[in-house]
């Protein structure tokens, strides 16, 4: 059955029906505007309609192995065609109602996977350990976005305004390496900021990656409409191969840090340095000094985030004193600084956390 994201493909069903130009439209309006991904529910197009495309198309490449919930976040495992197993997950932040004083929900972000598995080895994430199985196509990519959209019209309806629910913010910062997958997940963000299909702007959608120069470089030159992030960890090279091992040698900082301050002085963009905290590895007061001083006069904005401790890895979280201490440092230098909320610890669908159940399912095999 052929994806009905392909637009080659959907040309060429609308000439062999021939049907009007502007059926297109509709087909796409059901999909990235209302949000249905089963041809039954697409109510705005004929009955024989739905029916020939049910026949020919599927919307979702993927199938759903299991949903993960808690209150702060949904945890999706897809499977592949292939028999691989992806997972996306999808956070929901709240604000208290001024007049009820209640907890309602403000929006949601969604962190999609670019590969199945990574190869990158990052010491402090459970998905490094897996390796990698393969690339997304782009379709399997928008799959992940199109499937939660649904989920969630599904589990919330419409706002007060009539309008429906729907993923406000994504992040290519799951499993894999976007930029070692650059050409799925450039065609993904083209999708994803484009009026015609989901219309979310830059600021909304941030390709998250740890540092693979050429595609960087390649990034810079596209002009991509989305924002960037740099998984930063460590302030100098030799700690940094320590905990980002299989690239920080081939792309070292200093030539990292060119290149970023490329990407700021092309598009005046900030960029986001994600920061794991990890106990006695990378938060002490002279790291926090050399982050700083690193940063320093950078349009830069350092996202600190509290290590996700599991026991696939020997590895500790930094106390929240720590953390604020480090915070405050960095803060003297001029840079802004964050300290992230964890989310989905419980459900293992925190930061670093992705794939921890097959991990641990091999870990156990091998004992």
């Amino acid at each position: 059955m052929q994806n009905i994201l392909d637009p080659k493909v959907l040309e060429q069903f609308r000439q062999e029906h021939k049907l009007q130009p502007y059926r297109i439209r509709q087909i796409e309006q059901e999909i990235f505007h209302n949000a249905n991904i089963d041809f039954a529910d697409m109510t705005t197009l004929s009955k024989e309609m739905r029916e020939q495309l049910a026949a020919d198309f599927s919307v979702v490449p993927l199938t759903v192995d299991r949903i993960d919930e808690c209150k702060e976040t949904s945890k999706f495992l897809f499977q592949t065609s292939d028999g691989n197993v992806v997972e996306s997950v999808l956070m929901y932040h709240f604000h208290k109602d001024k007049k009820t004083k209640k907890e309602k929900l403000n929006r949601m972000t969604l962190c999609i996977s670019s590969q199945v598995g990574c190869s990158v080895g990052c010491i402090f994430c459970v998905t490094g350990k897996m390796g990698l199985k393969k690339n997304l196509d782009r379709t399997e990519v928008l799959g992940q976005v199109l499937y939660v959209n649904n989920y969630i019209k599904k589990r919330f309806g419409k706002r007060e305004d009539g309008t429906l629910f729907r993923v406000r913010n994504i992040v290519f910062m799951w499993m894999g390496e976007p930029m070692m997958n650059y050409s799925a997940v450039k065609k993904t963000s083209e999708y994803l900021t484009d009026t015609r299909y989901f219309w979310l702007s830059q600021r909304r959608v941030t390709i998250s990656t740890s540092g693979v120069i050429p595609s960087m470089e390649k990034f810079i030159d596209d002009k991509l409409p989305v924002s960037l992030a740099f998984s930063l960890h460590a302030p100098n090279q030799t700690l940094r191969e320590e905990l980002v091992p299989t690239i920080a040698k081939f792309y070292t900082l200093d030539k990292l840090m060119a290149v970023l301050d490329r990407y700021t002085q092309e598009t005046g963009n900030e960029v986001m340095y994600e920061y794991v905290m990890i106990k006695d590895k990378n938060d002490m007061h002279e790291i926090a000094h050399q982050t700083g001083t690193l940063l320093q006069g950078r349009k830069a904005h350092l996202n600190l985030i509290p290590y996700n401790e599991n026991p696939a890895i020997d590895l500790e979280e930094s106390d929240a004193k720590q953390i604020r201490q480090f915070q405050k440092i960095v803060l003297s230098y001029g840079v802004p600084v964050t300290v992230r909320e964890n989310m989905g610890r419980e459900k293992k669908s925190a930061c670093g956390q992705l794939g921890y159940e097959k991990v641990v399912a091999t870990l156990t095999q091998q004992k």
